[in-house]
């Protein structure tokens, strides 16, 4: 009781001037996220890690001690530190050190993480892995547990994965002071069908006060209707105003993703142009962010200025990243706005139509400044054995099993998945394929082998299929990186450079590598769950950036190559993918073959 007395007595005795302050920073202009104003020639009183006053503060000496750190800000703005309402830390390739360290550069200070990705790998103990490694970074990280673990009811024989995630963990995973919701529900059909299991979970969160965020793509009407009423707060796939428009007419908050690969801020940022919508319960987030873009592009900077770009007003793009979040999340009185008792967490920027990011500081601390990150050492963290050996492939698998023979007949027509870069939806097309002497189905342009290998177990469950649209010419693109189970997912121009692929991923431990004409072009090291690496930032930047050279060498149609394949395994978004079991109708949530006919 002593403790929880003695703060709040000594940051109003540092409001009053009682006690000098731990920090000072003078001249600069306020975003005032709850009012929408820019309060021109303040001073913010920094005691320990709150903020004690926000004001033109006359009498600033009265604050100011031997002890005191005075920032001059030269009338820049300050801002509340930016908030990452919904990202998959996984999705980067950075271990949570380091991606909290290159948020925190791009005045990220808080950022609320989904680790679905490690939770289908390693379950229960991989998500308690990724909040004990947080503790190890100044950036504030909060935790959602993941609802959909695997992503489909595993009674239906879908998908095969490495872990599951049940109603009775996730009520113990509550309980954690780290976790403050419940992860996206993509498994609305269990929701809307009210489910025993799916509501469960979402009544352990309600219980403990924890918000619900949702997946709802292309979902209205009365079945949105339901979903909301199942106590689903917030959502982050609508890709059209009006969907968009419905969720929040419906009372929910909408999650703007403008990630690496899946962009819809072009779109929906037509509600802030002259409509009149109240945008206090719009967020924008990443969802899925490369540590190529957080390296050479930003992170919610770059989205907020991307935003003010499109015609939103910077205060509004400010409050997007800051006070909504903060209040979707019930933690706006400790974060998301600049006010006394609030945790000082403040970035300066010399301009709001354009924001820059000079300093970043946390709690009180300032942990980023003029392009140096100056945070000291946060101590070692070591990884489990467990945790770094998830890659088990069997031993007799050969280049014949990666690929689709035909039994008979000089042609075949073909169930294919063809992609569309820049989206998460595929459309399913049939494609006619010649047959040779040895029942191989020769490829058309645009048109390469895929399959997708169970590498949890150890088994031989073994999906095989085709894709359109990669621009894969030659040689074979493999990664255990594959939504949502990861199992190990390959693509390629011909199965010997595909077998290569596997065969190098099972030695490695995990990560993206491409094969071409049997040599070893470029390997993403990713021995972490087979998701994420170990190294530090800037190395897995360079070794991502060799294979995006690689594959573009080769015929590769677009950027992020490895992030579309990476979602041909969801068998919760239309129309088709690929498990380990086979091509999977999402729809009807039936396995497909692959064949339709044959010419003899």
């Amino acid at each position: 009781m002593f403790s929880l007395l003695e703060a709040p007595r000594n940051l109003i005795k540092a409001a009053l001037g009682e006690l000098k302050a731990s920090l000072v920073i003078r001249n600069v202009n306020v975003v005032s996220t709850t009012t929408g104003e820019v309060i021109e020639g303040c001073s913010i009183i920094i005691y320990d890690e709150y903020i004690a006053r926000v004001d033109r503060v006359r009498d600033l000496d009265r604050y100011i001690g031997v002890d005191t750190l005075v920032i001059d800000g030269g009338d820049s703005y300050a801002l509340p530190g930016f908030i990452d309402a919904h990202v998959h830390v996984e999705s980067s390739m950075l271990n949570v050190r380091e991606f909290g360290r290159l948020a925190a550069i791009h005045g990220v200070t808080s950022i609320v993480a989904d680790p679905h990705e490690v939770g289908n790998v390693l379950g229960i103990d991989g998500i308690k892995l990724m909040i004990d490694e947080a503790k190890h970074t100044p950036v504030r990280f909060f935790f959602e547990v993941p609802s959909c673990v695997p992503a489909v009811d595993p009674s239906l024989e879908l998908d095969g994965g490495g872990a599951s995630i049940d109603s009775g963990q996730v009520a113990f995973l509550m309980q954690d002071p780290g976790v403050v919701g419940l992860g996206e529900v993509m498994d609305f059909l269990s929701v809307i069908n009210a489910r025993t299991e799916a509501l469960v979970k979402i009544a352990s969160a309600r219980i403990h006060g924890k918000v619900i965020d949702g997946h709802a793509p292309m979902l209205r009407g009365r079945e949105l209707d339901a979903y909301v009423a199942a106590g689903i707060g917030s959502d982050h796939e609508s890709t059209l105003v009006e969907e968009a428009l419905e969720k929040l007419r419906k009372g929910m908050y909408v999650y703007i993703r403008e990630g690496s690969a899946w962009k819809d801020l072009l779109e929906l940022s037509k509600m802030a142009r002259g409509t009149g919508i109240d945008l206090r319960r719009v967020a924008l987030v990443a969802d899925d962010i490369s540590v190529e873009d957080l390296v050479e592009r930003g992170y919610l900077d770059y989205i907020v200025n991307k935003a003010i770009s499109y015609g939103v007003d910077p205060v509004k793009a400010i409050q997007m990243v800051t006070i909504n979040p903060a209040e979707r999340l019930r933690l706006d009185d400790k974060i998301g706005v600049l006010a006394p008792g609030r945790y000082a967490d403040i970035v300066l920027s010399p301009s709001i139509d354009e924001v820059s990011v000079e300093k970043t500081i946390i709690g009180g601390e300032v942990v980023y400044s003029s392009g140096a990150w100056i945070h000291g050492d946060t101590g070692s963290f070591t990884y489990p054995d467990k945790a770094l050996r998830t890659v088990k492939i069997h031993g007799d698998v050969e280049p014949g099993d990666l690929v689709i023979k035909a039994p008979r007949g000089v042609k075949a027509l073909v169930n294919v998945i063809e992609v569309t870069p820049g989206s998460t939806l595929t459309k399913w097309v049939r494609v006619e394929m010649p047959i040779d002497s040895s029942g191989l189905l020769k490829l058309p342009q645009d048109v390469a082998y895929a399959s997708v290998i169970d590498r949890h177990r150890g088994g031989r469950s073994i999906g095989r299929g085709f894709v359109k649209g990669l621009g894969l010419s030659r040689g074979a693109l493999a990664q255990t990186i594959a939504h949502d189970t990861h199992n190990l997912i390959v693509a390629g121009s011909n199965p010997v450079d595909m077998y290569l692929a596997v065969r190098a991923l099972k030695e490695s431990g995990g990560g993206i590598v491409f094969v071409a004409n049997g040599e070893v072009e470029a390997l993403v090291d990713l021995p972490l769950a087979g998701l994420m690496s170990v190294k530090k930032a800037e190395v897995v930047y360079g070794e991502l950036k060799l294979l995006e050279k690689a594959l573009s060498s080769h015929g590769a149609l677009f950027s992020h190559t490895y992030m579309t394949l990476s979602l041909l395994s969801l068998p919760v978004i239309p129309e088709l993918r690929l498990t380990d079991k086979g091509y999977i109708d999402v729809v009807s949530g039936r396995v497909v073959e692959p064949i339709v006919g044959f010419e003899e």
